[in-house]
């Protein structure tokens, strides 16, 4: 298994056992009651064909990140390989399967399958076991499910910073380099106080906004235990993953097409629709709409509401005693990561550029750590350590070093004393409260 493969698995081991490592206060009864929870449930678990997930494995995984120091590589796998029950029909395929018939109860199997070929769930050519779906609808009755009504509850966290809930909504048109761009307003709300967190607008609906905007967020009002989104393709990145895990945020995904979930913000966005964007119909560049946009939240987040009957200042300041504070070197978490491998020239590629390594590299899987808009500052990890910036490549200036060492024109390098690699910086934010 690779180191990046590896990664991945320890980033959705965090993602279950979130709740229990991140500063959420659980009495002896809710901790099992989660913990039965959680292993009676059914997942797409990375690497493996295996659906569920032990009780004593849960719990193993939560020990095993408290050992190593509440740091993600703490889950990483141990060498060894799990084989996994054989699925004839696969756990996303089955979840599909099930969302289809609860919105569409008199579909066909046919045209389930033909959906299931749209949405990319599977081949066009691949062929499905017709018995095996049957009996699978069969155990799950979904034929006899009842679509009118659904079991949806209201629901608020009991502390701040518990939960954020983030979104993006099409905001208005300004100039932008002579040109007509169309602007994405994303937006944190803290759903226990209902504070705006951060709200901006952006010239696009990607990961790098969403990035900055959680940036900022976790700037002005420290970590989160929770981050709440929907199922954008920004919002699903690897990279997000990454982040959140790092910093010991638990990222959820709401449901596809069930915005219900995220309420409060959805709520929020109706309150822009009807009171602020009414307001901005003469401004033309987005720095102007930012600042219009600061002016507005400040006045919301100091103004009473209507189902709290506070502030969402006030309310969000009246407990903080769990709130985390921001790590310090917060843009160092913001990395985008990636492996390479040395070459024996000591080079490696990366987004269309070649960079040196340091020449003890060679051969070696490194870690890359750089941010997306300045990729010539990249950082080099092997083994958890730092080996300090790439440099990026000058062929004709290595044209002229000199490759004889007896003649002194370059000396080779010495693992011990001219490549001591720098320590890193702990890339966690977690811990108890």
């Amino acid at each position: 298994m690779t180191k990046d493969e590896k990664m991945a698995l320890a980033t959705f081991r965090f993602g279950i056992i979130a709740e229990f490592v991140t500063g959420v206060r659980l009495g002896y009864g809710e901790k099992k009651k989660l913990l039965d929870e959680k292993a009676a449930r059914t997942y797409q678990i990375p690497m493996s064909k295996r659906t569920t997930i032990s009780r004593s494995s849960l719990t193993e995984w939560i020990n095993d990140y408290k050992k190593a120091g509440y740091q993600i590589e703490g889950l990483c796998p141990k060498s060894r390989s799990d084989k996994g029950a054989y699925k004839k029909i696969d756990s996303n395929v089955r979840n599909a399967i099930k969302e289809i018939k609860t919105l569409h109860p008199d579909y066909t199997l046919r045209t389930v399958i033909e959906l299931l070929k749209q949405k990319k769930m599977i081949e066009f050519n691949e062929e499905l076991n017709n018995s095996s779906l049957y009996r699978f609808l069969r155990q799950e009755r979904l034929s006899e499910l009842n679509t009118v009504a659904e079991d949806r509850r209201r629901f608020e966290t009991e502390f701040p910073n518990e939960m954020w809930q983030c979104d993006v909504l099409h905001g208005p048109n300004v100039k932008f380099d002579g040109a007509t761009k169309k602007t994405y307003l994303c937006a944190i709300i803290d759903d226990h106080s209902r504070l705006m967190v951060h709200a901006q607008f952006y010239l696009s609906e990607n990961l790098g906004a969403l990035k900055d905007c959680l940036k900022q967020a976790v700037q002005k009002r420290g970590l989160p235990q929770k981050f709440y989104t929907d199922n954008g393709a920004c919002y699903r990145a690897i990279n997000l993953e990454q982040i959140t895990a790092c910093l010991g945020i638990a990222l959820h995904h709401s449901r596809p097409y069930t915005p219900q979930g995220r309420g409060k913000i959805e709520r929020w966005f109706k309150n822009i629709r009807d009171s602020f964007l009414p307001l901005v119909t003469d401004v033309t560049r987005i720095q102007d709409l930012n600042e219009r946009l600061d002016d507005w939240v400040s006045t919301y987040n100091n103004r009473v509401h209507g189902t709290t009957k506070e502030s969402p200042f006030d309310r969000y300041r009246k407990n903080m005693s769990c709130v985390r504070p921001a790590p310090l070197k917060l843009i160092e978490y913001f990395r985008r990561v990636e492996f390479r491998k040395v070459k024996k020239d000591r080079t490696f590629s990366l987004k269309g550029d070649v960079f040196e390594a340091p020449v003890v590299l060679i051969d070696k899987r490194v870690e890359l750590k750089f941010h997306d808009e300045n990729t010539e500052e990249i950082e080099i990890f092997f083994d958890n350590r730092s080996f300090g910036s790439a440099v990026k490549l000058d062929a004709r200036a290595n044209a002229k070093v000199g490759r004889d060492w007896s003649k002194g024109h370059e000396k080779p390098v010495d693992l011990v004393t001219d490549l001591e690699p720098k320590k890193s910086g702990q890339l966690f934010h977690g811990g108890e409260i």
